[in-house]
């Protein structure tokens, strides 16, 4: 298939000025159609830059080749972000859910669960014309790519869980629960979005 990983931390670092940077971003459309892809698009365009140089995430672009010419197929960001969960919460799951979370989690001093792992905060493929065309990229192998560093992360640092958030959108979900996730039903989130878990020795 011949998809690259380019980490948008390189291009900033390199001799692409930021117009040319900003250019490759706005590249990449998301399907206007899907709740919710506005915003990964929004994030690409306005937030990846500034998240970069923050040090909130890393976003790493995926691109491919369509007659002989590169282009964004996708992108995907991550972050090291604890997953904390309120205490009353946190009582309504079963037992071998607890167990299986905090086997490397503690409590808060606000009597939280605090679980060490990695946000996948934004995963998608470009709609852009040539992306169309080429058919090159799907979201199951962005996600396949965004395990490969991951799996890299975890084999340096450790860390228990992977987790995204997504909109409660039938395909959004079925995508998840497909490639492995756990939804956590009784997690309400602060973004009322839907939670979904995977153990990082599983990826």
């Amino acid at each position: 298939m011949g998809l690259q990983i380019v980490p948008l931390l390189n291009l900033l670092k390199s001799d692409s000025t930021e117009e040319e940077i900003k250019s490759l971003l706005f590249s990449f459309e998301c399907n206007s159609v899907l709740s919710g892809a506005s915003d990964v698009e929004h994030f690409l365009h306005n937030k990846a830059v500034q998240f970069e140089k923050m040090d909130l995430a890393r976003t790493y672009l995926v691109f491919a080749n369509y007659q002989s010419k590169p282009y964004v197929a996708g992108y995907f960001s991550i972050s090291n972000k604890p997953l904390v969960i309120p205490k009353k919460q946190f009582k309504t799951f079963s037992t071998s859910l607890k167990k299986s979370l905090m086997g490397l989690g503690h409590k808060t001093e606000q009597n939280n669960y605090e679980i060490k792992g990695y946000l996948i905060g934004q995963l998608g493929k470009s709609y852009s014309d040539i992306s169309i065309k080429a058919k090159q990229a799907s979201g199951k192998d962005i996600l396949a790519l965004a395990y490969d560093k991951l799996r890299e992360v975890y084999a340096i640092a450790g860390g228990r869980i992977l987790f995204v958030e997504c909109e409660d959108h039938k395909k959004l979900k079925d995508f998840y629960n497909q490639n492995g996730f756990r939804e956590l039903e009784d997690y309400d989130s602060p973004n009322n979005l839907c939670l979904f878990v995977k153990m990082l020795k599983d990826i």
